[in-house]
């Protein structure tokens, strides 16, 4: 029962830190990095304490939801849990490399100096990130689905 039960609250952790990172991705791809454009003055003050900020915020976000993302695989046991289990690892490691890889890159250029050409690569290439966190939003919702509709979790309680 334990491990119904571990499944059950990852699942809900993990459904909800995706998320909520959806909500913040698709904020910043359409209000937030746009808005860059218009700052004339203190641009690298302001993109250092947008860095910073957003680091705290982010950042155990998005170390809960890697930490969820690996126990789901270990917990999952059904196979098509555990393929959806996979896709969602799988999305959100792409999701950390486009965020090693050009997101930051593009931060770190701009906490340097304005450049309207690197704010528009950071918006472009950002739409990796908004876009793959959307796919793992569906596939945690296609995981839920699938655990709670088909009476996947009804087969564990009772076959133990």
């Amino acid at each position: 029962m334990q491990g119904v039960l571990d499944l059950i609250y990852l699942t809900l952790i993990q459904l909800v830190v995706t998320w909520v990172v959806v909500g913040i991705m698709w904020f910043l791809q359409v209000v937030h990095y746009p808005l860059y454009r218009k700052i004339k003055e203190g641009f690298v003050e302001y993109e250092r304490a947008h860095i910073r900020r957003a680091a705290l915020l982010i950042g155990p976000i998005m170390l809960i939801e890697v930490i969820t993302a690996i126990l789901l695989i270990g917990v999952s046991t059904e196979g098509t849990l555990t393929k959806l289990a996979g896709a969602n690892l799988i999305l959100l490691i792409l999701i950390w490399l486009s965020t090693f890889l050009f997101q930051l890159n593009q931060h770190q250029k701009l906490s340097v100096r304005f450049s309207l050409k690197i704010v528009q690569r950071l918006i472009h290439c950002n739409w990796i990130r908004t876009l793959l966190w959307t796919l793992k939003g569906l596939v945690m919702v296609s995981f839920c689905y699938h655990l709670f509709h088909l009476g996947t979790i009804a087969r564990k309680f009772f076959s133990m």
